[in-house]
């Protein structure tokens, strides 16, 4: 009985489908038939015989042939026709179209305009069921797809509210199904789920406007806005500032040029694009406060797509139009475009030779050789301080490539950048976006640098005691003169007459008589006793960015000779000479590298290198002789702490004499027949470091 029941409710609705489509075509045909004397080409006879054909191509066909104005809806492109027609009028295979493929036509002077059929819906009067109680302010609606106009009457006949809408909202379907809540709090939720904003004004009216078009400067009013949703819930944004364009969005795979134009179109500014936006692809943000700007460089950063901003109005295209490409001046405000390394150079290294006349030296490569050997070998002997500083630099032709070189190649690709030294600024050339890129990470970098002032106090503290006394008696190659300091050392020489004297002195004296020297003789009386204590002490400031090394050298500078003995000629040989000197210096030199961390916490790195000639040389001629002295540290200090290194110290003891045997040995006339020196010394360098950091 179920199934008998389903096919007579089939039956009856295709019998009424059928009367219903025969009677639109009743009336397509006296609508041709009254447009034949206006367009003879409908009279015209048809012999076509298609198979396969797009439904189109074979309208179009017919049209060119006998001269009929057709446009054809392109939705219908998808349907085919095999058909044969013979002795058909134009008009009648239109019609014959109509009814099989459910077409009209749509006249329009003489110009018919074939599309798909839609049936037109009629609606039925729905009674809206609304409740209040205006003593609890309980509220009851139920809307289901119905007009805005119809609901918001119903609403006020029943309410007694007064409900305004904007123009155009009057035929937006709306729907919402709210049970015994307070009234204003059921118009919100209405206004919410519909994507419209709702305001209550001060004489009790209530304004409704579409969310898409809502946008308020007046803090106080932000408020009371209502967020706004476009076509679902996922198309969500609400301005916050219009002069700073800030906004929240909440967006769940929107489509981009959506976002962009209608955003654009709420912050009333202007978009100019000559190519279409459609294949951008869609996109999911959420965020707060977020800018215009930053958003469309987020939107569009990984796409084909770009823009360019000129005051108010953004352009927007293919990366490579040329309209999205900008040259720009990006200057440095506290950094330097060259990275600047400090160099010193050394006054022991050879090079200065080259004021010398060693042209002579490079006739002869062997001698060159042992020349730089002989040189090598003697700048091992001591160390010498590093005075460079440790970078990747020294590929680049210069410092500012360098510089250019060490930037994120995300930031810098597909840029052209270049360097310009005097105006301490970038060049840059390419795609508007990447360049504003670009200029943000800069700002970020370009940072003040700090200046480190670094104080240096090098103590050197010298002490020495010695004590030489004794008696020496000999025999000159002549009589010696008297002569010597008695006072505040002694250091006497006495000769044979004076000697000779003092002994006549002791002869007749009782029965003691001694005789008389020769007169070469000489007796020599030694009783010194010296102490020394020299305090050096220098305090030198430096001053120097963080992160690059400052230098202090302070030495003096000596020399010594090379000789070269060439030998020309076999028959009669010549012997040549040329002498040159070589410089060699000996000073107290300091290098200290600071670097500043974020707590003001300052790790320095620090090479000391004292040295100074002793005065001895294995040869008149040869190198001299120097003692050298050196400490390296690595130390991190607070800002204007005090560091104490060095300490380096030396010390020499010396206890030595010489007399005649047995007679040197004997209390008290020991002193008559032995000499005596005693030394001690002691040396010992400081050195003493204050950083402080200077914004």
């Amino acid at each position: 009985m179920k199934n008998i029941f389903i096919l007579l409710f089939f039956l009856f609705n295709s019998i009424v489908f059928s009367q219903q489509n025969d009677s639109r075509i009743e009336k397509l045909k006296i609508t041709l038939d009254s447009l034949q004397t206006k367009i003879i080409g409908l009279n015209k006879k048809v012999d076509f015989s298609v198979n396969d054909i797009e439904l189109p191509i074979f309208i179009r066909s017919v049209a060119n042939t006998h001269k009929v104005n057709i446009s054809i809806d392109p939705s219908l492109n998808n349907y085919t026709l095999s058909h044969n027609f013979s002795d058909a009028t134009v008009s009648n295979i239109l019609l014959y179209l109509c009814k099989e493929y459910s077409l009209t036509i749509e006249p329009l002077g003489n110009i018919l305009s074939i599309k798909k059929y839609a049936p037109k819906l009629v609606f039925e009067k729905r009674n809206i069921p609304v409740k209040y109680d205006s003593v609890t302010d309980k509220f009851s609606i139920e809307l289901i797809n119905d007009t805005l106009s119809v609901a918001f009457k119903k609403i006020t006949d029943v309410t007694g509210k007064n409900l305004v809408y904007s123009v155009g909202l009057g035929n937006k379907l709306i729907s919402g199904y709210i049970q015994s809540k307070p009234f204003e709090s059921t118009l919100d939720k209405i206004a919410f789920s519909n994507n419209l904003s709702v305001t209550k004004t001060k004489d009790d009216y209530y304004l409704f406007e579409d969310g898409s078009v809502v946008a308020s400067n007046s803090v106080s009013h932000k408020s009371k806005q209502r967020p706004r949703r476009y076509r679902n819930s996922n198309f969500f944004y609400q301005i916050n500032d219009t002069v700073k364009k800030s906004l929240d969005v909440d967006f769940e795979n929107i489509n981009i040029a959506s976002i962009i134009k209608d955003i654009g179109y709420n912050l009333k500014i202007g978009i100019f694009t000559n190519t279409s936006l459609s294949d951008i692809g869609t996109a999911s943000v959420k965020a707060k406060n977020i800018t215009y700007d930053k958003l469309l460089f987020e939107l569009l950063e990984d796409t084909p797509y770009a823009f360019r901003k000129d005051k108010n109005l953004y352009f927007i295209g293919k990366r490579e139009q040329a309209s999205l490409r900008r040259v720009v001046t990006v200057p440095l405000m506290y950094r330097s475009i060259e990275i600047m390394t400090t160099s010193m150079r050394r006054r022991n290294q050879f090079s200065d030779n080259s004021t010398m006349n060693n042209q002579n030296f490079n006739s002869n490569n062997s001698y060159n050789q042992n020349y730089t050997a002989t040189n090598n070998n003697f700048n091992t002997q001591r160390t010498s301080i590093n005075t460079q500083n440790y970078n990747s630099f020294g590929n680049y032709n210069n410092k500012a490539e360098a510089l250019v070189n060490i930037l994120p190649k995300e930031i810098t690709n597909d840029l052209e950048v270049k360097t310009d030294i005097e105006r301490n600024s970038f060049i840059v050339s390419g795609d508007a976006q990447k360049i504003e890129k670009f200029k943000a990470f800069i700002s970020e970098i370009d940072k003040p640098v700090p200046v480190i002032l670094i104080e240096v106090m090098i103590i050197e503290v010298n002490k020495s005691a010695t004590v030489d006394t004794g008696v020496e008696f000999g025999i000159g190659k002549k009589p010696t003169q008297d002569i010597g300091q008695i006072f505040s050392s002694t250091d006497v020489t006495l000769g044979a007459t004076t000697i000779n004297k003092i002994i006549g002195g002791f002869n007749g004296f009782g029965s003691l008589n001694v005789g008389k020297v020769v007169p070469n003789f000489y007796a020599k009386i030694s009783a010194m006793e010296a102490n020394g204590n020299i305090k050096i002490r220098s305090t030198p400031k430096l001053s120097t960015l963080n992160g690059h090394q400052a230098l202090l050298s302070n030495g003096e500078r000596s020399y010594y000779a090379i000789i070269r003995r060439d030998i020309i000629g076999s028959q009669n040989p010549q012997t040549t000479e040329i002498k040159n000197y070589v410089p060699i210096d000996a000073d107290l030199s300091i290098a200290i590298k600071p670097m500043v961390a974020g707590d003001n916490q300052i790790t320095m790195s620090i090479n000391v290198v004292q040295s100074s000639f002793n005065g001895k040389r294995i040869d008149k001629e040869a190198p001299p002789g120097m003692n050298s002295r050196e400490f390296t540290s690595i130390i991190r200090v607070k800002d204007q702490d005090v560091v104490i290194l060095g300490g380096l110290e030396e010390k020499l003891k010396n206890d030595s004499g010489s007399g005649v045997p047995l007679l040197s040995r004997i209390p008290v006339i020991k002193w008559l027949f032995s000499k005596r020196k005693r030394i001690d010394s002691k040396k010992k360098l400081s050195v003493l470091i204050k950083p402080t950091i200077i914004r």
